[in-house]
């Protein structure tokens, strides 16, 4: 869940299609696998974009659909 203005900016320009139409969230720092590199496959298709981090389970997960 992207909390800051910083975060929706970078999220926007990482997201952003370029002129051959590919979009580079693989290359996102708010891309959960770029910010835990040694757990390799775990955050697949994860960023602060679509999870949040839960206390009480000391890890990312995915937020629900509507949730804000």
């Amino acid at each position: 869940m992207l909390k800051t203005a910083r975060e929706k900016s970078i999220c926007a320009k990482y997201s952003a299609w370029d002129v051959i139409g590919n979009v580079h969230c693989a290359e996102c720092p708010l891309n959960l696998r770029n910010m835990h590199p040694k757990e390799f496959g775990r955050y697949d298709f994860m960023c602060k974009a679509n999870s949040h981090y839960d206390r009480h389970k000391q890890e990312w997960v995915p937020d629900e659909v509507g949730e804000e």
